[in-house]
């Protein structure tokens, strides 16, 4: 360490400066702190211009937006779709519906399905046993408790021309016409209605 602080005091102490290297440094550093301030100035306007080219360009592209929007409502079409959605007017004998509280389902995957069929594998026997042995660890109580009433509504069928009748059943085979089914009607499924013209 010592030997080369003696090395660069030895070095230092041989520099001679001469009255030229004085004054070409000073005229450097006089250069420097002449052409700094110039040279801020040159960067900071540099960097205005580049500021004001986006902005113009951000102009540019909302001044194309509001041409195309006028562009589109010179159009009749797009003018009558427009009071129709935004104002709800409707054409002399047409019915508008409206959907209130449209729910938005989300998107479940994004992964597009495979063409190729693809095999799952499963143990069908581990199932049984896993499943056997299960059942058979169950306490008994729990086995033999009822279920759980469910909350089912009451569903509406559709009311039948049809009503009961009072006459009792006869014992009479059906004839050859009958057998054919040539004479007895159609009969509808249960909770639908059938139209004749």
């Amino acid at each position: 360490m010592k030997r080369l602080t003696s090395d660069l005091g030895a070095w230092a102490s041989s520099l001679r400066f001469s009255g030229f290297t004085v004054l070409v440094v000073i005229l450097v550093l006089a250069g420097a702190v002449i052409v700094s301030p110039s040279l801020s100035t040159y960067v900071q306007q540099q960097r205005e211009i580049a500021e004001l080219r986006e902005s113009v360009r951000i102009h540019q592209e909302a001044v194309t937006e509001i041409d195309a929007e006028r562009a589109k409502w010179k159009d009749p079409v797009y003018v009558r779709a427009q009071a129709r959605d935004r104002l709800f007017y409707v054409l002399p004998g047409e019915t508008q519906l409206n959907v209130i509280d449209d729910v938005v389902l989300p998107i479940e995957s994004t992964e597009e399905t495979s063409a190729k069929l693809s095999r799952i594998q499963d143990n069908w026997a581990h199932g049984l046993a896993a499943s056997f042995l299960s059942a058979g660890t169950m306490p008994a109580g729990d086995a033999s408790a009822d279920p759980a009433p469910t909350d089912t509504a009451p569903t509406d069928t559709a009311p039948t021309d049809t009503a009961p009748t009072d006459t009792a059943p006869t014992d009479t085979a059906p004839t050859d016409t009958e057998s054919a089914g040539a004479d007895t009607p159609d009969i509808a499924p249960e909770g639908t209605e059938e139209i004749t013209e």
